[in-house]
């Protein structure tokens, strides 16, 4: 539960209040399985998910004013530890839980640790979410561990921790006041740049293992994780190219100085030849660093090029285990022993539906668990394989709507398009494909998506919004944006023929 000025600080700085953007993530250590352990009984106030990432933005805002900490109400600090004589180790910036604080889930703490990747170093809202995930299960891993943490952070990081607060709990109870969550940052952190954090250290293997150990094996999130590294890998490269332009100049230009060197008068001699020696070592030293960064790009192919690896062996493990009867059970449990129940919400001002999607327990009947995607659209759901698809919006009712193959245990998002669909579409499923609408512009498409929501068509003709779809041999049927019928080829959305 979070303090109730958040809402009114959050509307004074024209901060946007939404849904819940984070979904829970589920723990085990190497030892033993765990989990965070989250309040779960009634709360006399509930925030916004946005309302509570806009901690994050405001702890930003205020360690902006003197670069060394910020603050929320003395509920949570950030702790900007740094030291540039201390090479070979991180900096660190570390979120403080203090004493009076009254976070009680963890997808809170994630949201306000996200806010705040986003406010001080310009994350784009999904990469900070992902590195928030990470992030949590590192300081959750080696909870505690000051051999661990002494060995990677500077003297200056340490002298912040104790065995009791360093990184975090998996109870919510023992959070205020003893924790605090570690945030590696890389040289020349700032804000704009892809690698501030150090995505190594936070995707460390004891981290790996643990995100192995849920149910999906973590796949979705890590492959998440090698995509933002392989951005930051050219970024780098970009770095790279422009300082060895900059090398070939500072060459270009020591060679006109060793000629003015060699064709000076002799009283002069000396001095021109002074000042070819310190180009000269500004030069080896230019191309020391070109050199170190080449070696840093290298480094995170191979980490890369290793974490692929393994993620293709952990889908293929997957694939065979379910390819026995074991897999077969646990599918037809999750799809078909679940009671799935969409609760909706009243009518939107523009008519509009949208629920939350529950597991009950049908005796006595209670709520299992719901879905972090708050924003299910319409008043249906989709059972597609081994998956459940719906129409979202996960940032808030009036944000960007996707299609999500959520897992059926967790109800936890797994997949989701990258292409916005009308949050209202009708959804028409046809073997392995998937039909929807997509917003396009100032006007509306269909759109025909495979099994894991990639793009595989569009209409090259715009049709209504508010469409219904239907499937008969080849062709798929739609309303024109003029309302007339379309007949389009199923595969490749031409049109075929137009019914007045």
């Amino acid at each position: 539960m979070i303090a109730c000025l958040v809402l009114g600080i959050v509307l004074a700085l024209g901060l946007p209040a939404g849904a819940q953007q984070v979904a829970e993530e589920e723990l085990r250590s190497a030892d033993r399985e765990i989990e965070f352990e989250n309040y779960s009984g009634p709360y006399e106030r509930i925030d916004t998910a946005e309302e509570i990432k806009a901690i994050g933005f405001l702890l930003a805002e205020s360690l902006g004013q003197d670069g060394r900490t910020g603050s929320f109400l003395s509920k949570y600090r950030i702790l900007r530890a740094l030291d540039p004589r201390e090479q070979g180790k991180f900096d660190a910036d570390i979120l403080s839980i203090e004493a009076e604080a009254r976070v009680d889930h963890i997808d809170n703490v994630r949201r306000i640790l996200a806010g705040y990747l986003e406010g001080a170093f310009a994350y784009s809202a999904a990469d900070a979410r992902l590195l928030a995930r990470f992030a949590t299960v590192y300081n959750a891993v080696y909870r505690g561990d000051l051999g661990y943490f002494g060995q990677r952070y500077k003297a200056v990081v340490m002298s912040l921790l104790t065995r009791q607060n360093a990184g975090i709990a998996t109870r919510y109870y023992e959070w205020p006041g003893a924790t605090r969550l570690l945030i590696p940052l890389t040289t020349g952190a700032a804000e704009g740049r892809l690698g501030s954090l150090s995505t190594t250290e936070l995707t460390e293997k004891e981290v790996i293992e643990e995100m192995r150990r849920q149910p999906d094996m973590g796949l979705e999130e890590r492959k998440d994780m090698v995509e933002l590294k392989e951005r930051e890998i050219e970024e780098k490269q970009a770095g790279i190219e422009e300082a060895q332009k900059e090398l070939a100049e500072e060459k270009a230009e020591l060679e006109e100085r060793e000629a003015e060197a060699a064709a000076a008068p002799a009283e002069e001699k000396a001095r021109a030849q002074e000042e070819v020696a310190r180009q000269e070592e500004e030069v080896r030293r230019a191309e020391a660093e070109v050199a170190e960064k080449q070696a840093e790009v290298a480094a995170k192919e191979a980490e890369v090029a290793e974490e692929r690896g393994g993620i293709i062996a952990d889908e293929k493990a997957r694939e065979i285990a379910g390819e026995g009867t074991g897999g077969a059970a646990a599918g037809a449990f999750a799809l078909a022993d679940q009671l799935y129940f969409l609760k909706a919400r009243p009518r939107e001002r523009s008519g509009s539906i949208s629920g939350t999607l529950s597991i009950l327990d049908p005796g006595p009947p209670t709520v299992k668990l719901t879905s972090p995607v708050e924003y299910v659209r319409g008043r249906a759901f989709y059972f597609f394989k081994d998956t459940l698809l719906v129409v979202a919006q996960e940032t808030s009712a009036g944000g960007p709507a996707h299609l999500l193959l959520l897992n059926p245990l967790t109800l936890e998002p797994v997949k989701r398009s990258a292409e916005e669909v009308y949050a209202d579409s009708f959804v028409l499923i046809q073997g392995g494909a998937i039909y929807a609408v997509l917003k396009s512009g100032n006007d509306f498409r269909l759109g025909r998506f495979d099994e894991n929501l990639k793009l595989a068509a569009r209409s090259p003709m715009a049709v209504d919004r508010d469409s219904s779809l239907a499937l008969f041999a080849d062709r798929v049927y739609a309303s024109s944006a003029s309302r007339n019928i379309l007949a389009l080829d199923a595969q490749d959305l031409s049109q075929k023929a137009e019914v007045r």
